[in-house]
C-alpha cells in the first residue's frame, strides 16, 4: 500500500494589519508550507479554518512581505561574529585593547582575525599599521579588517609568514602600502588581501556550515525572509556549495537565500554552470547570478573615479578588473543565458559595467537577464540616464548614507556629490531599484536600512536635514524595493515581496506599525515575528 502524503501543516494569522500595497490592508492569512492559501478579513479566512490548524493572533500588528536584501555576504557575516567585532570602535588604542581581550579568551588560535574598523572615526586621526597590530601580538599573525572589507591591516609577525620581508612587489589590481624606506606598512588594499589567504589553514565543510548558521539566523532575527548572498567564489566553490546543500538537507535555513557567485576565471563560471544545471529547482537555496567586483570603496579611496580624489589627488582609486576580464566573463555568462552582478562604485567603474552590459545586450537592448549593477554610489546626470537607457537594475545600499555622507563631498568634490547616492532618480526614471546592506559591511537590519532610505539621515542624528533629502524614497515605494522589486531581481515576482493566494508564505512582523511612526522612529523597529516557508524562524520574547 502506498504511503499516505503528510498533511502540510496550515496557519491563520489574525488579528493582523497585514500590507498588501499602496493602501489596501487585510486582517488575516491563511498558508501552509509551500503557499498562502487565502487572504482577507478574519471572518473570510475563519470560513477557511480545518481542524488542526495553527492559529496565531498577531494582537494588531503590522504584517509585511517577507523583507529582502539582495546584497550581503553570509559567510563574512558568520566569520565576524566568530571573530573581533571592532564595528564600533572610536580609536586604535581600543582595537589594541578589545583584540588584546579576545586573545585571552581565545589562547589556541592560530590566527586573530577582526572586522568593522574604520579610520575616520579614529581620535588618532590615521591609519592602522603594523606596528598598532604589534601591541596585540608578535607570536600569532593579526589580520584585522576595515568594515568595508577592501583594506586589511597585518602584524609583523603576519608579513614574516608570508615572506614579506624584502623589497615588495606589487600585485596586479591591488597595493600594499610601503613607508619612506619600502618596508611594508601593514596595509594590503583590494586584490592585495588575497596574499593574505596562506595564513589560514583550509577551511572545512563544517566551519564554512557553522558560520553560515550563525549568519542565517542573524537574517531571521532582523526580520529578513530572503537574502542574496555573496559568498561563492573560484577558489571556494565546492566546499560553499556543499556546505549550503548540507544546511538546506538538514532544513537549517531559516531564510531562502539566492547565491551571487564571484567567479573570475572561465573554468569556475562554466563548472558553476554545469552544477546549477544538473541541481533540481528549490526556491529555498537558489543558484543566481555571477557576481564580479570591479573596484573598492569609497571609504578605503579605492573605488575607481574618472578624476583623482578631491581629498588624494595622487589616486584615482583601484580598478579589480580589465574591461577585457569584464567583457569576457560577462559575455560568457549571458551567453549561457546566467544573469550578471557587478560591484561599481566610483563612476568609472559604473561607466565600464555599463559599457559591458550595453555590449551583450547588442540585440535585446531591454536586458532580459536582468543584468546590475550593485552599490551605483558615484554618479553624475550620464551615467544616471544611461542606467535607465540600458535597463540595468541597481541593487543599492542606502545604509551607506550613515557614514558615507559625511565623507563624499571629501572625496569627490561638491559638483559630483551632488549627483550621486542618486536611488530615488534611478526609480524614477524606471530604473528596477532593490536594497541590500553589503552586511557585514554595515549591519543586516533591514529598519535602518528603509529609515536611511526614507530620511537620508545618520542613524545618530535624525534632527538633521539629511544628504540630499530630494533623494529620499517614500515609505510605500521603500518597501517595495525590499519586496516586490528585489523579488523581480531574482525573476521570482509574484510569488515572493507579496502577500497573496499563490504566493510563497514568508511574513515580516513588525513590532511597530511603519505606516505609524514618524520617519526618524524607522530605525527604532525591530521584526517581532519572522515567518519564512510558512514556519515561525523567529519570535521577539
Amino acid at each position: 500500500m502506498a504511503a499516505k502524503r503528510r498533511k502540510r501543516m496550515r496557519t491563520i494569522l489574525r488579528n493582523a494589519k497585514i500590507w498588501l500595497g499602496g493602501d489596501q490592508f487585510a486582517s488575516a492569512v491563511l498558508f501552509d508550507s509551500s503557499q498562502i492559501l487565502a487572504v482577507g478579513t478574519d471572518a473570510q479566512v475563519e470560513a477557511q479554518r480545518q481542524n488542526g490548524d495553527q492559529i496565531i493572533d498577531v494582537q494588531g500588528r503590522l504584517v509585511l512581505p517577507g523583507l529582502c536584501d539582495t546584497h550581503l555576504h553570509c559567510y563574512n557575516k558568520g566569520c565576524t561574529l566568530q571573530n573581533i567585532d571592532l564595528q564600533d570602535v572610536s580609536s586604535i588604542e581600543e582595537i589594541v585593547s578589545r583584540s588584546r581581550e579576545y586573545i585571552q579568551a581565545h589562547p589556541d588560535s592560530s590566527v586573530i582575525h577582526g572586522r568593522g574598523w574604520n579610520h575616520d572615526y579614529f581620535a588618532e586621526g590615521r591609519i592602522l599599521n603594523r606596528a598598532d597590530l604589534d601591541r596585540i601580538s608578535t607570536r600569532v599573525p593579526v589580520v584585522l579588517t576595515r568594515a568595508c572589507g577592501h583594506i586589511a591591516c597585518v602584524n609583523t609577525c603576519a608579513l614574516q609568514r608570508l615572506g614579506f620581508t624584502g623589497a615588495i612587489v606589487q600585485p596586479e589590481d591591488g597595493q600594499i602600502d610601503v613607508d619612506e624606506q619600502g618596508c611594508p606598512t601593514g596595509i594590503f588594499r583590494e586584490n592585495a588581501m588575497l596574499l593574505l589567504k596562506p595564513l589560514d589553514p583550509p577551511l572545512t565543510v563544517t566551519q564554512i556550515k557553522e558560520r553560515l548558521a550563525l549568519a542565517l539566523a542573524a537574517a531571521a532575527r532582523a526580520g529578513l525572509t530572503t537574502v542574496h548572498s555573496n559568498d561563492v567564489t573560484s577558489e571556494n566553490l565546492d566546499l560553499m556549495l556543499e556546505a549550503y546543500r548540507q544546511l538546506r538537507a538538514e532544513d537549517r535555513m531559516p531564510v531562502r537565500v539566492v547565491l551571487q557567485c564571484t567567479l573570475t576565471d572561465p573554468e569556475s563560471l562554466m563548472r558553476y554552470l554545469e552544477i546549477k544545471e544538473q541541481t533540481p529547482s528549490d526556491e529555498v537555496l537558489v543558484f543566481g547570478p555571477l557576481k564580479l567586483l570591479t573596484d573598492g570603496s569609497l571609504g578605503a579611496r579605492t573605488a575607481w573615479m574618472r578624476q583623482p580624489y578631491a581629498d588624494d589627488p595622487s589616486t584615482r582609486g583601484i580598478a579589480t578588473m580589465t574591461r577585457a576580464q569584464l567583457d569576457e566573463l560577462v559575455s560568457l555568462a549571458h551567453a549561457h543565458g546566467l544573469q550578471c552582478v557587478c560591484h561599481a562604485i566610483g563612476d568609472a567603474a559604473i561607466e565600464m559595467v555599463l559599457d559591458t552590459f550595453e555590449n551583450v545586450n547588442r540585440t535585446s537592448p531591454d536586458n532580459p537577464l536582468r543584468h546590475g549593477i550593485v552599490h551605483c554610489q558615484i554618479t553624475d546626470s550620464a551615467l544616471i540616464d544611461r542606467f535607465a537607457s540600458t535597463h540595468t537594475a541597481a541593487l543599492v545600499q542606502p545604509i551607506f548614507l550613515h557614514y558615507d555622507q559625511h565623507i563624499v563631498e571629501q572625496r569627490v568634490g561638491t559638483e559630483l556629490a551632488q549627483t550621486s547616492y542618486a536611488f530615488r532618480s534611478l526609480a524614477e526614471r524606471g530604473v528596477a531599484v532593490s536594497f541590500g546592506t553589503d552586511c557585514p559591511v554595515e549591519d543586516l537590519n533591514p529598519f535602518a536600512n528603509l529609515y536611511c532610505a526614507v530620511t537620508r539621515k545618520d542613524l545618530h542624528h535624525p534632527e538633521a536635514s539629511g544628504y540630499r533629502p530630494e533623494e529620499a524614497f517614500s515609505l510605500e515605494a521603500a518597501l517595495r524595493c525590499m519586496t516586490e522589486t528585489a523579488a523581480w531581481q531574482s525573476f521570482e515576482e509574484g510569488r515572493k515581496g507579496v502577500i497573496q493566494i499563490g504566493a510563497l508564505p514568508d511574513f515580516t512582523i513588525c513590532d511597530q506599525d511603519v505606516f505609524a511612526l514618524a520617519p526618524q522612529k524607522l530605525k527604532d523597529v525591530r521584526s517581532w515575528m519572522t515567518i519564512c516557508q510558512g514556519k515561525v524562524r523567529w519570535q521577539a520574547e
